[in-house]
């Protein structure tokens, strides 16, 4: 008995002990926690800190977050509340049912809980049709884009605890389209075509346990923007088309976001998710437009992947309308550091895109800035035309698409190369068409 009790006094000695041990001289290796936070810093003491308590306040905090182990303990009472209680130990973050993660803006602006009022909407939409008229008017394409959210994606997987209370007055994602569409002011809605494709999509177009779109999705959206882009502008954009998937077992980033910032001891079981693989095609002879996209985090998809700088000549990405990246930068830059008339005199397509958890500060002030800049007299510099357009593209294109598609003979052809290719028959439709587009041009001429 005594040399029982023996052991058990050094074990819960050694458990004592170790932290400490793991904080002078680490002998384990433990994966620091991932999110956004800040560590505290230690604090400094001096006579005015000590005697009112704030210096012993402070260290205490500081050893709090620099005790061995901690990370470990951490992810150890995570994993207790997400398994026992359905809780997230990360800001914002809501599990839903069948562990579908959210995060709680996404569900704010699908219930209409940060609605902005019709007032201040209908004041953006005719400021935005001004700006617009102007922007044509000088040779720009302006759109406005509403990318998709996760809760209007996946409502039924929204807690009922949420979905029982009364919702909001209206939504910003509504108000804003209905106001728009009064001002004829050009919208891509891809929040209502994602929800269209949910049941038919060949891959899942969101993660279980991340917050923005998948890769496919992207690839989609990209396509349909390219799509849009050469049809108001009369131009041929560098070919973008994948060219099957890639199958891992293993999710890449960002599908798994909000969840490692849940930091977890064990992975969530989620669905497999698929990478198509991105094919560019040459450059000759093509058009790269200059761009100006300002956005919330769903255009680093786009940006961050490297896809923009394949197609725009000078790709500008106004994050937020505060920090600009452009991939020939070293480092960002501040909006407020740039002559804005001077930057939409260079651009030939402005994009302003956001998600529904940002549509209550959507259009970011961008709007605005550029309405009270002409209100002043200032007009941003014409774009040049493009030095080889190709007017009647889309419509020559879905002439063939409706060709091959009369057709039983071409058509199961497409349907089997599109099994082969792991992509829908709508999509194999269009690049067999594109396809055929392009060697008509050649064959005429038209490099």
């Amino acid at each position: 008995m005594a040399k029982l009790k023996q052991l058990l006094f050094g074990l819960l000695m050694l458990m004592l002990g170790l932290p400490l041990l793991q904080r002078t001289v680490p002998i384990f290796d433990i994966n620091p926690l991932k999110g956004s936070f800040q560590e505290p810093v230690k604090p400094g003491a001096t006579l005015k800190s000590v005697f009112s308590g704030s210096y012993q306040e402070d260290y205490n905090d500081y050893y709090e977050h620099t005790i061995g182990f901690r990370p470990l303990l951490v992810r150890m009472n995570n994993q207790l509340d997400f398994w026992l209680f359905d809780t997230a130990r990360a800001a914002g973050v809501v599990v839903g049912r069948d562990n579908y993660l959210f995060e709680i803006n996404y569900i704010r602006a699908w219930k209409g809980w940060d609605f902005s009022g019709y007032a201040a909407i209908e004041a953006q939409a005719r400021k935005a049709a001004l700006v617009h008229e102007n922007l044509q008017a000088a040779g720009k394409t302006l759109v406005f884009v509403l990318a998709p959210g996760k809760a209007s994606f996946f409502p039924e997987k929204i807690p009922a605890k949420y979905l029982d209370r009364p919702s909001g007055e209206a939504t910003n994602y509504a108000v804003i389209r209905e106001a728009f569409a009064r001002q004829n002011l050009p919208v891509i809605d891809f929040n209502a075509w994602f929800m269209k494709m949910k049941d038919t999509a060949t891959y899942p177009l969101y993660p279980q346990c991340g917050i923005h779109w998948s890769a496919y999705g992207v690839a989609l959206a990209v396509d349909s923007l390219i799509s849009y882009i050469e049809s108001r502008r009369g131009i041929d954009m560098v070919d973008f088309r994948w060219d099957g998937f890639d199958l891992p077992d293993t999710l890449r980033s960002p599908d798994y976001d909000v969840a490692e910032g849940m930091n977890l001891l064990f992975t969530i079981p989620h669905y497999p998710m698929a990478y198509p693989r991105l094919r560019f095609g040459s450059e000759e002879g093509k058009v790269k437009p200059n761009a100006i996209v300002v956005s919330d985090s769903y255009y680093w998809n786009i940006y961050g992947s490297g896809i923009s700088s394949r197609l725009f000549a000078d790709d500008n990405f106004w994050y937020y309308n505060e920090q600009v990246h452009n991939p020939q930068w070293r480092e960002p830059r501040k909006t407020a550091g740039l002559n804005l008339i001077d930057e939409l005199g260079r651009a030939d397509v402005i994009i302003i895109m956001a998600t529904e958890a940002n549509l209550y500060r959507f259009p970011y002030g961008f709007i605005d800035q550029v309405y009270d800049a002409l209100n002043e007299g200032r007009v941003p510099a014409p774009s040049q035309p493009p030095a080889a357009g190709l007017p009647g593209k889309e419509e020559a294109i879905a002439g063939i698409m409706q060709t091959i598609d009369s057709d039983p003979g071409y058509r199961a052809s497409i349907r089997e190369k599109a099994a082969a290719k792991g992509i829908t028959y709508e999509e194999m439709l269009r690049l067999d068409a594109g396809w055929i587009w392009e060697q008509k041009q050649k064959s005429s001429g038209n490099k």
